[in-house]
């Protein structure tokens, strides 16, 4: 229940950013080149994790299923999914930060 309140609250988030940005007249940003970069990072990163870990991530954020379903679909125990997407968006987190003192592209 939890999780489905989640999702569909994330997804009412979303909508209302969108519904924002829409009312005050800018367009979205094109993706440029640095969305690309990243893209191409963060499927790396993914792709290095444990088959279980990318599974779980792929299914939450591609798929968008909560963590009841994807425990559902994959018949792992609800405390399984949770601990490898925790572990999984750790290791993400951590992989993808920037180093310091390394300059950032300016957004």
């Amino acid at each position: 229940m939890a999780d489905a309140l989640e999702a569909r609250t994330r997804r009412a988030r979303v909508v209302q950013a969108a519904a924002r940005v829409c009312a005050q007249g800018r367009p979205e940003p094109e993706p440029g080149p640095e969305r690309a970069v990243e893209r191409v990072l963060l499927l790396g990163e993914l792709a290095r994790l444990p088959s279980a870990q990318q599974q779980a991530l792929r299914l939450a954020f591609y798929a968008d299923l909560t963590q009841s379903q994807i425990a559902d679909r994959t018949g792992l125990p609800l405390g399984t999914v949770k601990s490898h997407m925790r572990r999984a968006l750790h290791v993400l987190r951590h992989s993808l930060e920037p180093e310091p003192g390394v300059p950032q592209p300016i957004r």
